[in-house]
């Protein structure tokens, strides 16, 4: 059975759906489709082939023809929503909607919490202790798995920045744990501080030629021509991949590592298009 919690791509999931149900009903087809949700085959034929996108006035039919639940029905109308949104606030507002239908809470940090990025460690130690057992006292130890390794101070310090932000707090049991499943920076990304973050993170990378084995990285450049007019198609794919790497990551069992991952892509040479 297809799990649509499994998708961020509403014309994928129909295109899984319709394949499972294919193959287990013979009769299943784009005609036997068509007649439920009363439209045309060939304009499904597009839908599922990623050429068009469903028009929101057609989410009910779809929606009643799966049988969705209504956990799920929700869902599929935020992912038709989130399929075809076209700004970047928009896309991410529509991404924190489905992973709260899905159960995860999200935090943005915004001006007001700028010390959170001045270090590139804070978020390192935040994702650590998701994984790693810690209970307030081995800071030297957390110290030593940080990869360029840090003091004892600076965990202390970094430890006692978080539970002031209310990242992380203190179990029952003794051991701390994070608060929220995901941080992001909203739509204040472009403070000097959210820069200044982003430069230390690619010099990590870096120094990660030189410091990790391959097996542990995978670094690597392509260069290619587009027009800048495509530059908000390009920023979109790169937002999408990113939160399939987020779902992979919640999905992910006995993790035992703290990963950054750097996308980047920018200009090496600019013209006109008049130029000869």
């Amino acid at each position: 059975m297809v799990n649509i919690f499994n998708y961020l791509d509403y014309r994928q999931f129909l295109k899984d759906y319709y394949e499972a149900e294919k193959k287990a009903k013979p009769y299943f087809s784009y005609r036997f489709i068509s007649s439920r949700v009363h439209l045309n085959p060939g304009y499904l034929v597009k839908l599922l082939q990623g050429k068009i996108h469903l028009g929101t006035k057609n989410i009910p039919a779809f929606s009643n023809f799966m049988n969705l639940t209504e956990k799920e029905r929700e869902y599929f109308t935020e992912l038709v929503h989130f399929g075809r949104a076209k700004h970047q606030h928009e896309i991410e507002d529509l991404f924190e909607r489905l992973q709260s239908i899905k159960g995860i809470r999200f935090r943005t940090m915004a001006d007001d919490t700028v010390e959170f990025y001045s270090r590139w460690y804070h978020m390192v130690i935040r994702v650590l202790i998701s994984i790693y057992p810690f209970t307030g006292k081995n800071y030297k130890e957390i110290a030593s798995l940080l990869r360029p390794p840090i003091t004892a101070g600076e965990v202390r310090e970094s430890i006692q920045l978080l539970e002031k932000l209310k990242l992380i707090e203190k179990g029952d049991n003794g051991v701390y744990r994070v608060t929220d499943r995901f941080v992001s920076t909203g739509e204040k990304w472009t403070s000097g501080a959210i820069r200044n973050y982003q430069k230390k993170n690619m010099e990590l990378a870096v120094a990660s030629l030189d410091n990790h084995a391959k097996e542990l990285r995978d670094i690597s450049t392509v260069t290619m021509s587009f027009s800048t007019k495509d530059i908000p198609i390009l920023r979109e794919r790169v937002k999408q991949f990113r939160q399939e790497l987020l779902l992979l990551s919640q999905d992910s069992e006995k993790e035992d590592g703290v990963f950054h991952f750097n996308i980047q892509f920018f200009p090496v040479a600019l013209f006109n298009g008049e130029q000869q």
